[in-house]
């Protein structure tokens, strides 16, 4: 056989087999079509505003189109490709959530124009990631490209709403940032979303040089949710402490600490107090595993010299009454005998 002939066979069996290798179905997701006279399950490969293209099963080589008016409701199942990407979410492994979150919105994107599209929510969790790992340049441009009229979820339309304040930080208007997390606070918010205005208002405020209302604002970031935005809380909960060590009044209650000049009525002690309460606890639950930073982590010992000292529990209380009163009655007995 010629050499050249060869050569050309295996390139194209080369060819062949990446195809195949690199194949991936055509994506389709699964769904139940509801009206009026019932439901009926379908997988759907695109959709308009007007129409959709379906298969009546999974395998199905032929496909259907229908008007969208045609249904009161079309409800979709997960993919399997988005549940794997919201668990690495939710395990917050958010590098690898937003690039599985990519995948999925582009490979979905001929759904999109369905309310709660895998491509739309892929979409958001994109943005929520970026927003978690902090990487505000990023938010920005993707949510210049979204279009939230196909979300219905009322957390994640206000969420997206939210953004707005965020962008305003990212650009460091700091004026309009105070002004705007003002107006979210008036709002009904839940907790998470209002540590997130909390904690903007924080940024704001402290570029404003107003650190003790910046101080309180973050105070509520901690709280607003119990700790569970742990990017929030543990950015605020840094925030909170360096601008605590910074105040002259708890300079001064630092350099008093344990000495005569001591004084527990100062509001700078209260202060210091706190700092010690809030760095024991960062590094405790509120920093997610991660240590205080050197700076910071001398603010741990300014805790009242009474909490520093071992609690007898109750059984030791016991113990130690029932060890006092053996040896009263021995020394009674002795006593007795002596008699």
């Amino acid at each position: 056989m010629n050499h050249c002939f060869k050569l050309l066979i295996i390139g194209a069996l080369a060819a062949r087999l990446t195809a195949q290798e690199t194949y991936q179905a055509p994506a389709q997701v699964a769904a139940m079509l509801i009206n009026e006279e019932g439901s009926q399950p379908a997988w759907i490969l695109e959709a308009s505003k007007t129409a959709i293209r379906y298969r009546e099963s999974e395998t199905d080589v032929d496909t259907l189109i229908a008007k969208r008016s045609d249904f009161n409701h079309i409800y979709l199942y997960e993919p399997r490709e988005f549940a794997a990407a919201l668990e690495l979410f939710e395990a917050r492994k958010y590098e690898e959530a937003k690039a599985a979150f990519i995948a999925v919105k582009e490979r979905f994107k001929p759904l999109a124009a369905l309310d709660n599209s895998p491509s739309v929510l892929a979409a958001f969790y994109e943005m929520e990631c970026l927003r978690k790992l902090g990487d505000l340049e990023g938010l920005e441009k993707a949510l210049q490209g979204f279009d939230k009229r196909q979300l219905v979820n009322e957390h994640q339309l206000r969420q997206v709403d939210l953004y707005v304040l965020w962008r305003v930080v990212h650009g460091k208007n700091w004026q309009s940032a105070d002004n705007l997390a003002k107006e979210r606070a008036k709002t009904r918010l839940p907790g998470d979303q209002r540590a997130q205005v909390a904690y903007c208002h924080g940024l704001a405020l402290e570029e404003l040089a107003r650190p003790n209302e910046a101080i309180l604002a973050y105070q509520t970031a901690l709280v607003a949710d119990s700790g569970a935005s742990v990017e929030i809380t543990r950015e605020a909960a840094l925030r909170l402490l360096a601008l605590l060590k910074k105040d002259a009044d708890v300079q001064r209650a630092i350099r008093d600490w344990g000495k005569p000049e001591e004084n527990k009525n100062f509001p700078g002690y209260n202060k210091l107090q706190e700092a010690a309460t809030v760095a024991a606890l960062y590094e405790l639950t509120l920093g997610g595993g991660k240590p205080l930073p050197d700076e910071l982590k001398d603010l741990k010992k300014y805790r009242p010299k009474d909490e520093n000292k071992p609690q007898k529990t109750s059984e030791a209380d016991k113990a130690e009454k029932t060890d006092k009163a053996e040896k009263t009655d021995k020394a009674e007995k002795a006593g007795k005998a002596d008699k």
